[in-house]
């Protein structure tokens, strides 16, 4: 089903890209920039089983998008200078901020020599829980286990899971109804059901951190950078909304401050995690502001316009499904995300009777 799915939005980018139409509404939707959003930059790994390929892009198409912005015209700043171009008057000048969530390891070894060569500021979001290797990026940790298992067994709060987990077609379906239950329950029994059940497999969480994530040193080689920009991203990349406001007061100050402890500068710029309107919305934003950040950003996808809220910026991701110059100039355009509302609502009422069904996304 998620096959169709790209292939579906694929044939319509296709389509609107062929027929220009995109060139010639793009002044209407293209806004004053737009923040990009990426994960990983690497090498496509060997094999067929790569859940989580929507996080991941290449380095060479990480240069193609660098090109292709400003192939169009547009200028790339870090996120201070994005925040006071959009205080001040529209000028004219579009503008794309880059920003890399989570602190992988390869932002350091694959995305910083290029983007260092080709002059362009960008910003890593940083789960200081990564870095401390406290937390764990549950989401690479199942992949990791459905990988090593032929039968996959585990209890996520009342459920139980007992799927088959040796062809790739089974290996794909468990990976995707396990991550919908972990979805469903609370934050702390995510990471409970999860961890045991890959230590229990030999899988050690903490050894996953640490072989994919950043460690304070690489931390501070590229805070040390000035075209580099450290935000905070929590401390445990919890979903905000669905903890206790105090929690997720300190999450988001005890991720600040950690930062700034251990690399001299303290962050001014946040990322939610997951960044939905189910993971973060008026709470969150009031507390960001209470925090005293300067920008921070979602995952609601859109262009930068006069009614961008500070402190709950759109981004448009780079999702590796898509790494094709053509839907970068796509995107940029605006066209596609203008599109998006009045399908999806359209596609929602045509497909059951109360316009509504149930999905889940790591």
């Amino acid at each position: 089903m998620q096959g169709l799915k790209i292939a579906g939005y694929k044939a319509g980018l296709n389509a609107l890209y062929l027929s220009g139409a995109h060139r010639y509404v793009s002044p209407r939707t293209q806004g004053r920039g737009a923040i990009l959003m990426f994960h990983q930059v690497r090498a496509r790994p060997p094999g067929r089983f790569h859940p989580n390929a929507h996080l991941e892009v290449t380095p060479q198409f990480l240069d193609v998008v660098v090109r292709r912005v400003r192939a169009a015209g547009m200028e790339i700043v870090d996120l201070d200078e994005a925040a006071r171009r959009m205080a001040g008057p529209d000028d004219g000048g579009r503008f794309v901020v880059l920003t890399f969530d989570d602190g992988y390891r390869n932002n350091l070894t694959e995305a910083y020599p290029l983007l260092r060569e080709l002059g362009a500021p960008f910003t890593v979001y940083l789960a200081s829980g990564f870095a401390d290797r406290t937390a764990v990026p549950w989401w690479d940790l199942l992949v990791a286990l459905v990988r090593h298992v032929s039968q996959l067994s585990m209890q996520v709060g009342d459920q139980a899971i007992e799927l088959p987990s040796r062809s790739l077609g089974q290996k794909r379906a468990a990976c995707r109804i396990a991550a919908t239950a972990l979805c469903r329950v609370d934050e702390d029994e995510q990471r409970r059901a999860i961890e045991s059940v890959a230590r229990a497999h030999g899988i050690d969480p903490v050894e996953l951190v640490a072989r994919e994530m950043m460690g304070w040193g690489e931390v501070r080689t590229l805070a040390q950078d000035p075209l580099v920009t450290i935000g905070a991203h929590t401390v445990g990349h919890y979903a905000l909304a669905r903890l206790d406001a105090a929690r997720a007061r300190r999450e988001m100050a005890e991720s600040r401050d950690r930062i700034a402890e251990m690399t001299g500068s303290r962050p001014r710029h946040l990322a939610y995690p997951y960044g939905s309107q189910r993971s973060a919305s008026e709470r969150e934003f009031a507390l960001a502001a209470e925090l005293g950040f300067t920008t921070a950003v979602t995952t609601r996808r859109g262009v930068l316009t006069p009614d961008s809220r500070i402190l709950a910026l759109p981004r448009i991701s780079m999702n590796g499904h898509f790494q094709h110059a053509r839907y970068v100039d796509l995107l940029l355009s605006g066209v596609p995300l203008a599109l998006e509302g009045p399908l999806r609502r359209l596609l929602r009422g045509s497909l059951s009777p109360s316009g509504t069904r149930a999905s889940a996304s790591t």
